[in-house]
């Protein structure tokens, strides 16, 4: 321990309030009181139960997750809100003591919970208020300049996908300005998928037999496998000529409209699901310029125009079919899909560098505060 400084029981200098219910009638979403679950703001209110600054500590849900509040607010009763010793504790310290905690780890239960009693047992490193004080400063310019790290790997992001998605837009333009359009009836057939039986539902368990549903479409046109659902042999007996080769292309024709793929080839002749549609395509026509036909603007405001809402948003078949895209030959499509998968490449790698550099940041944070609590900051 260095020389000036003393341990002590985190309960000897701070203390969890209990977070309390807000009744529906008392939230209103236009309020300036911001209500606080155990993970950030949840909702708004015109009540205060605290006037703050404090630090929300979550008591279920996401237990121990850390916030911190510098004007009045509603803690819910899924939180503890703190009080603390001001004697003998900075805000400002007590705000990055308790996130160097790994509060997180320290929940149990089915339902993870926070026992505040275990909270109060830590043994912490108490510097004198001045020490606190200087130790607040630096971590702050040091957290300062790791959020302008972040921002600018996010604009980096960003940037390059946006220049994917203008890229697109001026190829298919070009294309349809010297070509013009063609709609999607006539160069492939538009067929349904199938719902299951009466009384039958996917399970976990893994068959021969997988059924691709909505929810196992990506936003990068192809299909997860981490939840998809498997049925039996039986099953997929009665539902056998409802199946999808990785020739075709897939989209959701209700509920979500539009969101469209290519399967990979491990679920060549997977059932689809009677929410999504294939095209069988002609000879002559890429699965893969159809696939970024229907990922530019265009496709997405034709297929809106044809989408009609009853219950939930349905796009019929036929009217699928009757969306334009442009006419392209195969040397055209070949370049498009060419270009387009380069800066796909190009977004993976840079997808690839921002999730490390992100890791780089949160290892960098946690060294920065384990040395300001052992006293290593300089």
């Amino acid at each position: 321990m260095k020389d000036g400084w003393i341990e002590a029981s985190l309960g000897e200098v701070i203390t969890l309030n209990y977070g309390k219910a807000l009744a529906r009638k008392d939230r209103n979403p236009d309020g300036g009181i911001p209500i606080y679950g155990a993970n950030g703001v949840m909702g708004w209110s015109d009540h205060t139960l605290t006037e703050g600054p404090s630090i929300v500590v979550g008591r279920k849900g996401s237990a121990g997750e850390v916030t911190r509040v510098d004007g009045p607010f509603w803690p819910s009763d899924v939180t503890y809100f703190t009080s603390h010793d001001e004697s003998r504790l900075d805000f400002g310290f007590m705000n990055y003591l308790l996130k160097s905690l790994n509060l997180p780890s320290m929940a149990r239960g089915v339902k993870p919970g926070i026992n505040r009693n275990d909270v109060y047992a830590l043994k912490v490193p108490l510097p004198p208020l001045e020490e606190q004080q200087r130790i607040v400063a630096v971590l702050d310019e040091a957290f300062e300049g790791l959020a302008r790290a972040r921002t600018h790997a996010e604009a980096n992001l960003a940037d390059t996908v946006q220049i994917a998605a203008r890229s697109l837009e001026v190829m298919l333009q070009e294309i349809g300005s010297r070509n013009g359009s063609v709609a999607i009836a006539n160069i492939a057939a538009v067929k349904g998928g199938k719902r299951l039986p009466k009384g039958e539902k996917t399970s976990p368990n893994i068959t021969p037999y997988p059924y691709i549903s909505v929810k196992d479409f990506t936003e990068d046109g192809t299909v997860s496998t981490k939840k998809l659902g498997y049925i039996s042999e039986e099953v997929q007996q009665s539902i056998s000529r409802y199946i999808i080769s990785r020739r075709d292309v897939y989209i959701s024709i209700a509920g979500t409209i539009g969101k469209s793929g290519i399967v990979p080839s491990e679920l060549e002749g997977a059932n689809l699901t009677e929410n999504a549609a294939k095209l069988v395509l002609e000879r002559g026509w890429s699965n893969e310029y159809v696939y970024w036909c229907t990922r530019s603007s265009e496709f997405a405001k034709q297929a809106s125009e044809q989408t009609r809402v009853a219950a939930q948003p349905k796009l019929a078949l036929q009217r699928l079919g009757a969306i334009q895209i442009p006419k392209a030959s195969e040397v055209e499509q070949t370049a498009l899909c060419e270009r387009m998968n380069s800066l796909r490449a190009t977004r993976a790698e840079l997808m690839d560098s921002y999730q490390k550099k992100l890791q780089d940041l949160d290892d960098l944070r946690q060294s920065l505060l384990q040395k300001a609590f052992a006293g290593e900051l300089t």
